[in-house]
């Protein structure tokens, strides 16, 4: 038998290769089922940017043949996954969003649709379509609830925590697509969707300026939600001078401090124009502006401005606005600090708490439980049925409901040592559960707001509205960026409000140290004396108060200031606990 020619053989085998590959080639391009078989071989080879022509070319013949997109919906979304791959983001964007509005998408669990939407967003900012993905990461942080305020969402597994982590995840895809120095100007669209925009980019960005590594995100999405703002409705708007309260700082901290300097006068002049040139309400700007002329080394012109600040509290609240019964304050504890410098005992408590939806307060809990209740921490030199801390955080919520909109509750005011200590075994790990002895809310002088059912937001215009009005009703904020007075990083807690009285509280404004509360409440004797003295801290110079080695006063010398069995010790310098008469911090738990 004679063998074939090993030419023959290999000629053979080529005919037979091309023949295969032209009918291959044509059943992809014209059976769906070769198709799509190809390409999910492709997916499975990890080859995605190949398998995408392949994927949509089954997805056009299945739709020929009748397919639905109900049932293309899963491949639908593999195919988006490829386009992804290929890096053809507008396609992709449009495949995600096609398969997510059909009937099949509505049965994916919830985790399902988070991990598709994450991506149809990731997508659209991708393909410049800024407004669809941060309307989808602000959709995130309200489903987000209280996870986007307390820390640890990374590691949890609750789906909320889930929807935080996705948002955070995306500070650096919005560092990319947003030129900080340059904001984004969106091209089409009408007056209202342009301020939805905005106001998902203030969302998003108020929650990158709280962490650590998100500035530059925060930047670029809080400077466009202000060029949209300021363009459609004017700097003089009260939403636009919102975007102060956190653009300014994020500048600020950039070193941007020149348009930090333009931000707060642009807000100053608004509110200036809206309340009058004689407005205390004017100090939280004056107090913002001061601060960057003061980093910028123009301490004459920081000093006028915290001058004229003190010549418009005069006129508002006369010249004795900071007489105050300093024994009754000490002994009912109205300005005590409370921090992990400054513990409370497990066996304190106050002893006139009070309901708070008695006088108004709307609740987000039952009434009737503890956690609902407040001190009443009445002033004894006026109507004590009017000027009690109920009564007046009453008064401001129902100021701040009218101004914002929004829906305000107390969602947490007095909590026991044991309440405490219980909520910091379930639930301290997530961030918002303070330990045992160090929480104000033992003292029931402190509230937690809830907006809108979750916790209060610097984004929310209510927040705002605290800010600039808190003050008179006796009440300032604990947590304020960037604080150490309790265990964590950060422990920045815009919900949480602590009644000091107004007297206090006006002081704090007029002369405290900036985002500096527990220390000005530590050292409230050496401020309310010098204050009551016309003795006010200037800028660029040491503020005597605040000094390792403060001098003696006449208040530190006082009876009064002296527990019985106080003594000064000569190891604790800090003026704060000389000047309290409190024992040495014990060091952090």
């Amino acid at each position: 038998m004679a063998f074939r020619s090993p030419i023959y053989l290999a000629g053979a085998f080529l005919l037979l290769a091309i023949g295969f590959s032209i009918y291959f080639n044509v059943a992809v391009r014209v059976d769906s089922s070769a198709a799509k078989f190809r390409f999910e071989q492709l997916m499975n080879e990890g080859a995605q940017a190949r398998a995408a022509r392949h994927g949509v070319r089954a997805l056009s013949l299945l739709r020929n043949e009748g397919h639905t997109s109900d049932e293309l919906a899963p491949l639908m979304l593999d195919v988006a996954d490829a386009k992804t791959a290929r890096r053809h983001f507008e396609d992709a964007a449009s495949l995600y969003r096609d398969a997510l509005g059909t009937k099949t998408a509505q049965s994916f669990t919830a985790r399902e649709r988070l991990r598709y939407e994450d991506k149809l967003a990731r997508a659209s900012l991708w393909s410049g379509d800024i407004e669809a993905s941060v309307a989808i990461y602000a959709s995130f942080l309200e489903l987000a609830g209280d996870d986007a305020a307390r820390g640890g969402f990374e590691t949890g597994k609750s789906i909320s925590a889930q929807y935080a982590k996705a948002v955070a995840n995306a500070a650096p895809l919005f560092t990319a697509a947003l030129n900080h120095a340059h904001p984004y100007q969106p091209t089409t669209g009408t007056r209202e969707t342009q301020l939805a925009a905005a106001n998902n980019m203030a969302s998003l960005g108020a929650f990158f300026a709280t962490r650590e590594d998100g500035n530059y995100a925060a930047a670029g999405l809080l400077s466009s939600a202000y060029f949209i703002r300021s363009k459609l409705q004017g700097i003089e708007h009260q939403d636009t001078v919102q975007l102060t309260l956190m653009l300014g700082p994020v500048y600020a901290k950039m070193g941007r401090l020149d348009d930090a300097e333009k931000l707060y006068l642009k807000a100053f002049h608004a509110q200036e124009q809206l309340k009058g040139a004689n407005s205390p309400d004017l100090s939280l700007y004056i107090r913002l502006l001061s601060s960057v002329y003061e980093q910028q080394g123009r301490l004459t012109e920081a000093q006028a401005l915290q001058e004229h600040m003190r010549n418009l509290f005069r006129d508002a609240f006369g010249a004795q606005r900071y007489a105050a019964n300093r024994e009754r304050d000490r002994r009912e504890d109205m300005n005590r600090p409370v921090s992990q410098y400054f513990l409370l005992d497990a066996d304190y408590a106050p002893t006139d708490l009070t309901s708070a939806s008695e006088y108004s307060v709307p609740t987000a809990k039952s009434p009737n439980i503890d956690e609902m209740k407040l001190r009443l921490a009445p002033d004894p030199e006026s109507d004590p049925r009017e000027a009690n801390l109920p009564a007046r955080l009453a008064q401001l919520i129902s100021l701040c409901r009218s101004e914002s909109g929004e829906r305000l509750s107390l969602r947490s005011g007095y909590r026991s040592y044991k309440t405490q200590y219980g909520l910091y075994e379930r639930i301290g790990s997530l961030g918002t559960v303070t330990p045992p002895g160090m929480s104000e809310h033992q003292t029931g002088l402190a509230a937690d707001i809830n907006v809108n059912g979750r916790f209060m937001r610097q984004s929310d215009r209510s927040y705002q509205c605290f800010e600039e009005n808190a003050y008179r009703f006796g009440f300032i904020l604990s947590y304020p960026p960037n604080n150490n007075y309790l265990p964590g990083e950060d422990t920045y807690e815009p919900w949480h409000w602590r009644y000091v009285g107004v007297s206090t509280a006006r002081l704090y404004r007029e002369a405290g140290p900036q985002h500096k509360p527990q220390e000005f409440l530590a050292a409230l004797p050496c401020y309310q004396e010098r204050a009551a003295n016309g003795i006010f801290p200037n800028v660029g110079e040491e503020d005597i108060c605040l000094s390792s080695k403060p001098q003696r006063t006449a208040m530190a010398t006082e009876k009064d200031a002296m527990q019985p069995d106080a003594e000064m010790s000569q190891e604790d310098d800090k003026s704060a606990r000389i000047l309290n008469k409190l024992p040495a911090a014990p060091s952090p738990r």
